[in-house]
């Protein structure tokens, strides 16, 4: 174990002495989701706010590199334990099992909708990234 005065053992993904990196990345995630809420909120834009602090935080992943590095000490902990963030999502349907029931054709209209396009989407990006690598792309 190491004395409190000592440097961490990766300095780098640290953010300095007295803010652990998991309490920082934390923090930088409920920031950007502030910040996408505002967004939301100032702009008028039919976007939830998370949604905008995503989109924020993958343009500020992809300007400063070295965010991954200092996000993963956070990172890990939430993919470990991600099917604990669906119970409450589980339990709401749940409780609103005749609301969803009631809405049941637009429901699932939504999600085949979405899954369709997503699919599509999907496709046509590998196709073009296969092409772009020079792979034969056969229909």
């Amino acid at each position: 174990m190491s004395a409190p005065d000592e440097q961490p053992a990766h300095p780098h993904l640290g953010w300095g002495r007295h803010v652990p990196a998991v309490l920082a990345v934390l923090a930088l995630l409920l920031g950007l989701q502030l910040l996408g809420t505002l967004l939301v909120e100032l702009t008028g834009l039919p976007v939830p706010g998370t949604v905008v602090g995503l989109v924020v935080l993958l343009a500020v992943g992809a300007r400063h590199r070295g965010l991954v590095a200092r996000a993963q000490p956070a990172a890990d902990p939430l993919l470990r334990h991600l099917q604990l963030l669906f119970v409450p999502p589980g339990v709401g349907a749940v409780t609103q099992l005749s609301a969803v029931a009631e809405h049941a054709a637009p429901l699932a209209l939504a999600v085949v909708g979405s899954f369709a396009a997503g699919l599509v989407v999907a496709g046509v990006l590998l196709q073009a990234l296969l092409r772009r690598r020079g792979a034969v792309v056969r229909p």
